[in-house]
This record gives C-alpha cells, structure tokens and sequence, in this order.
C-alpha cells in the first residue's frame, strides 16, 4: 500500500490480511491530543463465586487500600483497581436468591433474568434461547453509534474463552451457561476458544459469516498455511514504505511489533487447543494431530498457556484497534475443570504460600466448604489472569501515556460461592475508563447489596 497520507491508524493491508499499527509519535502532531480517549472494554468472567470469609475483599484506599488473600495478585496494580464489597444481582429474580449457575451466569452481564419459554431456534439444538442485550453489546453499539455509525474498528466485538469441558447448565440452554455476550434477547454470542481462529479473526479483520451465521474459514489464511507463509509476509511493502516516513526511535517501535506479532503467531501455530462447537468456533488453521472432542483434550493441553495465548491475543487486539470491545470467559458457568496444573496453597487472614498437592475439580471444591484453600488457590490464580491483562494492556504505550488509562475491565463471577446466591457477589473494576472511574478504592456497600 502506498500513501501519503499516513496515520497512526492506517491499516497495513495485503492478500486477505488487515493489520493496524500501534501509536507512533511521528504522527502525534497531526492528531488533537486533547481528543475524547478511545475508551475501550472488557468483561471478564469467572465461574462459582468465590472463597469467602477473609480470603476476598479489600479495605481502605490509596497507598494504604490492603487487598484480600485471593486478590493479593492485583497488588502490583491496586492502583487501577476499584474492590467492591455488598453489590447484589437479587432484581431480576424479584428479591429471591437464585442457586443455579445457569441463571446467575445469564443475567451477569445482562441484569435479566433468562427464560425457557417462547425462545427461538439459534440452529444449534438450543430451541428456548431468552436473555437481553449484554452491556459490552451496548457499549460496543455506542461507539459505533458516537462514530457517525461508521464502526470504527474492524471487528464490531470480540467473545474469547477456555472452555474445554462440556459441562452441566443447569437445565438452561447451553447459551445461558456458555455466552456472556448478548446481541439481542435471542441472539447469543458463542466464544472462540482456539487460538488459531481468534488469531485469524484479528489479522484478517473479522472472518466471514456462513449463511447460518457461523464463522467460515478465511480462504486467505488457509493458504498462508499451506505455504507456511506469516501473514506478516504479505504486508512486507506497506510496512517498508511506511517505515520510510518515520522517526528512527519510531522505525525502531515498528520492528519490535511485527517481531512479537511474528512471534505471536509462531505460538498460536505451534498450541493444540479443541474446539468447544466445530459448528460455532471454527478454527481455519488446519490442527497437526486428530480432531479432539469436548472430553478428549490433548495430553499436553496446559490451562495456563491457553489463558497466557488467549490473553495476549486480546492485547493485540486491543493495540492494533482491531475492536475495542472484548468478552473473556475464564470458564462456563459451573465449571467442572480439573485445576491439577495449580499446586494447592495454604491460606491464612494475611496471605497465602504454595504447596506441593494438585488442585482438584473447580465445581466440586466450590461445594468443599466456602473457606478451603483448593477452591481458594483457584480464586487466586483468576485474579492473576486480570492481574496479567492489566500489566500487559498497561504496556502499550499511547499518547503521553498508556491504553489501559482509556480501558475498563469488569471482572466478576455470577454468583457469591459455594452458596450459590446472587448477593455480595465478588466483583472488581479495574481501570478508569480515561478518568471517568476512580480507582485505587475499596467500596464496601451495606450487606445484601442494598445501598
């Protein structure tokens, strides 16, 4: 591509592949700094609640706002969190605690309460589907609408988890457990759990739709693995004639973001990861092994590399303005994943420190009683998640600062524990959203939610 009118958004384009380039200082002077932010969103769930007692929550502020044992792994940014303590989801169910997973799951990010009367067939065996618009739907549909109704990004929103155990739903339909993103009431937005296709998505800028509104594979992606070509080999002239007009220190950014998107794909290439719906999660990239069920992962299959992948994938999305809005499910709605990766740790009211036996099955510890430390040591290792997603969005530099200070992050579960009820319910905002959230707080609000 050749311009002369280069931006800090200009798209590198070639045989099927979009890819934006990160903020670059040579183009700040052409651009009014004093601009609105481009605010961007995250929901980020987790499945069971959590461990109660002292072992979540967080008082104070400021320097001196002292974190819970579960959440001591978003110490190093508190800064950018706001702890919030009492807030219930009891209206939708008229004033009635709610025990099933399914439900709380369905109405978290919605506020409503999901029905298995006069739903509507989605195509894929679920006949009584019925919730509402989510809040990344709305937030997502408000910056194209504040865009002159131009999306401005290529993807209008992505849905992402690490699913890869069917597990029970309650008696609901499966999009109630296994989608946090709504586009409409009968409109559910399945996650991607592959790596591969998510990567696809991103570079290609959004993979056709089937006519049954499955993702189709993108044509441009399958031959560039049968070549085993980078999609990066297709753009090589728009980036050399865009390194052309800038600044050395500039030049030096640009290499350094095509070296790690290079890697990037390196990583998605070479990780084996099932599909949850070979229906609904396509994965464009041929897999080097057998195809693998729900049940059957690979021997080799690490919970935490899947996490590590997907959540750099989000980073990029989020650095290369491919969307601005992204759902991430650390796991369905009752979740029964085997956390033998994790080695239980031993908690006490001030801290927790690692042990040697394996973590057992997420849901069957949520039941093991609400204050024992394996059900704890999974807490733990969530809020590690958000504690990654916050230090490597933090890492993108934009403007005269980063692009988490215009980035919110909602990180919740459904339900409170192994009580399974939607009040006091553990939730933390993390990020300002470009200063419109204080942060750096713990808000605690009088017990059952109620102000």
């Amino acid at each position: 591509m050749k311009s002369t009118k280069w931006t800090r958004r200009q798209v590198l384009k070639g045989a099927g592949v979009a890819l934006s380039v990160p903020w670059l200082e040579t183009f700040a002077a052409k651009e009014a700094r004093a601009a609105v932010p481009m605010r961007r969103y995250l929901s980020l769930y987790f499945p069971n609640g959590t461990a109660d007692g002292y072992l979540w929550g967080a008082t104070g502020a400021g320097t001196t706002m002292t974190l819970s044992p579960i959440l001591q792994p978003l110490e190093p940014n508190k800064a950018k969190a706001l702890v919030l303590g009492g807030v219930g989801n009891y209206s939708p169910w008229s004033g009635h605690i709610e025990p099933s997973h399914g439900h709380n799951s369905a109405t978290a990010f919605t506020g409503v309460r999901a029905s298995t009367a006069a739903g509507v067939n989605t195509g894929n065996g679920d006949l009584y589907v019925r919730s509402a618009i989510s809040v990344d739907q709305v937030i997502a549909n408000t910056i194209q609408a504040n865009n002159g109704g131009t999306l401005p990004t290529p993807l209008h929103s992505l849905q992402v988890g690490l699913t890869t155990l069917e597990s029970y739903t309650d008696g609901l339909p499966g999009p109630h457990s296994r989608s946090i993103s709504w586009k409409s009431a009968n409109e559910p937005l399945g996650k991607v759990i592959s790596p591969q296709a998510v990567f696809d998505r991103l570079v290609a800028g959004g993979l056709p739709m089937g006519g049954n509104g499955a993702p189709m594979p993108d044509q441009a992606a399958l031959r560039r693995q049968a070549l085993k070509k980078s999609a990066l080999d297709y753009i090589v002239e728009s980036s050399n004639t865009l390194k052309s007009r800038l600044s050395k220190s500039d030049v030096m950014k640009m290499d350094q973001f095509l070296t790690s998107v290079r890697t990037l794909e390196t990583r998605v290439t070479s990780m084996n990861v099932p599909v949850t719906n070979p229906s609904l999660n396509c994965s464009p990239v041929a897999r080097p092994t057998a195809t693998y069920s729900l049940t059957a992962v690979p021997t080799d299959y690490s919970r935490g590399a899947h996490a590590t992948l997907m959540i750099d994938l989000t980073v990029m999305a989020f650095q290369c303005d491919l969307t601005r809005v992204v759902s991430f499910m650390l796991d369905d709605a009752r979740s029964d994943y085997v956390y033998s990766f994790l080695k239980e740790r031993t908690f006490t009211q001030t801290g927790s420190t690692p042990g040697t036996a394996s973590v057992a099955g997420y849901h069957g510890l949520q039941h093991a009683g609400n204050m024992n430390n394996g059900f704890a040591t999974i807490g733990w290792w969530n809020v590690e998640r958000l504690n990654e997603l916050v230090t490597k969005i933090s890492g993108i530099k934009e403007g005269a600062g980063t692009a988490f200070d215009s980035t919110v992050i909602s990180f919740l579960s459904g339900m409170h524990g192994g009580n399974h009820d939607s009040m006091n319910l553990p939730i933390v905002i993390a990020g300002s959203g470009g200063g419109v959230l204080k942060t750096g707080a713990a808000l605690n609000f009088p017990a059952n939610g109620v102000p």
